[in-house]
């Protein structure tokens, strides 16, 4: 039996993989003008608190062209969790996709891994990505966390390292559950070390690295 669809991953997943597909494509294309203007717009609204800015989800959503589910959908006064989850991810994700020139949304590779890999690559040319890792982990508010983790993408950008925003959105939307919050937490924390381990050269590449230098 195939596993329940996951329709924030499909969702958020599917929009990404299209936003940077024509981001990505000819300059000159009406794909890439509409993709870079929805871009954007989508990083204006990242530092907005969608409680108090209803229009910043609706362009969330508006930019998703019918992907999200009415499953995922809040019917009240207040965001779902879902949406919550969806809207910060995409605006993240055109925070990274700014000035991009390759594939920043990456199927399979978790944010923490991604971390772990950005920290392999910088390590030795600077002493506060660990402890901004480990504060981001350890962040008891969503604010405190999202400072962090813009902070960590914006670092990844410019080492052209990406990660799957559909995954990401689910693991936030987990995160903002306090009875779940802690298995999230468990789980990226395996994920940093093994992304910093899977970075590290093979004893193959330092040896030519070696031989290089002599």
């Amino acid at each position: 039996m195939a596993p329940p669809k996951n329709h924030l991953l499909q969702a958020v997943h599917v929009t990404c993989k299209r936003l940077q597909s024509d981001y990505l494509s000819d300059s000159s294309s009406p794909g890439h003008h509409k993709a870079r203007a929805d871009l954007a717009k989508l990083r204006r609204y990242a530092s907005l608190d969608i409680s108090n800015n209803p229009l910043a989800l609706a362009q969330a959503l508006f930019v998703m062209e019918g992907e999200f589910s009415e499953k995922l959908a809040g019917h009240g006064d207040e965001p779902s969790p879902s949406e919550h989850a969806a809207y910060i991810a995409l605006t993240l994700f055109a925070i990274h996709m700014q000035s991009a020139s390759q594939e920043v949304h990456l199927k399979g590779v978790s944010f923490a891994q991604a971390c772990g890999k950005l920290y392999r690559k910088l390590e030795g040319s600077s002493d506060s990505i660990k402890p901004r890792i480990d504060a981001m982990l350890l962040a008891g508010s969503e604010r405190a966390r999202l400072v962090h983790i813009r902070s960590l993408i914006t670092l990844m950008r410019a080492q052209e390292i990406g990660f799957d925003y559909g995954r990401f959105a689910v693991d936030l939307r987990t995160l903002a559950n306090p009875k779940k919050r802690a298995g999230v937490q468990l789980r990226w924390g395996r994920d940093f070390v093994r992304g910093s381990y899977s970075a590290s050269p093979t004893l193959d590449q330092k040896t030519i690295q070696l031989t290089n230098n002599l």
